[in-house]
């Protein structure tokens, strides 16, 4: 591996035991049962879930698939998926180690594909949506759900940035124009495309991270962003003396 997927794998790994245990939110179960909409899934499926961390994707796809197959590159995350396949004896689901930029999977393996909250870790995402088209049969279908920029390049570099200190393994949020442009540019035909904003504290978006020294020193540098009127693409603000910030989110479903 090259030194970022080393960060990658490094990072997640860390998180693992954190994701495995956290409890998931009203807004992420609302978020699972839009993927699986979107998918279409059918009883005779075969579907890839891509960077699919601890499972949550899988499980949520299972029940409508004939085998659904997660890949990523974090060892400690599959393994957490693996423990949860054990525990809820889940025989047609399957995890596998490796990279999103080399899937190691034949031409149109399967009938759908899906990506959620990976593409902003990917340094080169034309390589990893490709590779996701790649994979897919013909009119199969490619459900990609994300965090995505402001489509003013100020903001969206100083989120990004912002992204990049709380997270090492963050690369780039795209802008929802530009991730529909990838995706189009790889063969596919967009069909279905909404956005949804997501208002968090400070205190939730960091509930992963493991360094007690990152997440102090990031919450000063935001609260003084908020302090001096600059939202920085994340509508920083400040409510009764707690960080507050807005994220939002794209899913988009396409076809090849």
């Amino acid at each position: 591996m090259n030194p970022r997927e080393d960060r990658i794998q490094e990072e997640f790994d860390r998180q693992a035991e954190r994701w495995f245990r956290r409890e998931l939110s009203a807004h992420e179960r609302a978020m699972l049962d839009q993927i699986v909409q979107l998918a279409e899934i059918r009883p005779k499926d075969r579907v890839l879930d891509v960077a699919c961390g601890t499972g949550l994707v899988s499980f949520a796809l299972a029940p409508h698939a004939r085998e659904v197959v997660g890949i990523d590159i974090s060892p400690g995350m599959l393994a957490k998926a693996r423990e949860i396949r054990h525990r809820r004896a889940v025989r047609h689901v399957h995890f596998t180690l490796g990279k999103a930029e080399h899937l190691p999977f034949q031409d149109g393996e399967f009938d759908a594909v899906v990506c959620r909250l990976a593409i902003h870790h990917f340094a080169q995402p034309e390589r990893e949506i490709g590779e996701m088209a790649r994979v897919l049969k013909a009119g199969g279908r490619l459900v990609i759900s994300d965090t995505v920029s402001s489509e003013d390049a100020r903001e969206a570099r100083l989120h990004n940035a912002l992204e990049r200190l709380r997270d090492p393994s963050h690369a780039r949020m795209l802008s929802p124009t530009e991730l529909q442009r990838i995706i189009e540019s790889v063969g596919l035909r967009i069909g279905t495309v909404y956005t949804q904003t997501r208002d968090r504290t400070y205190d939730d978006w960091m509930e992963v991270i493991t360094d007690p020294i990152r997440v102090e020193n990031l919450k000063v540098v935001m609260e003084e962003l908020a302090r001096a009127g600059m939202s920085a693409g994340l509508k920083l603000r400040l409510e009764n003396g707690q960080l507050w910030l807005t994220h939002s989110l794209v899913f988009i479903q396409a076809r090849k």
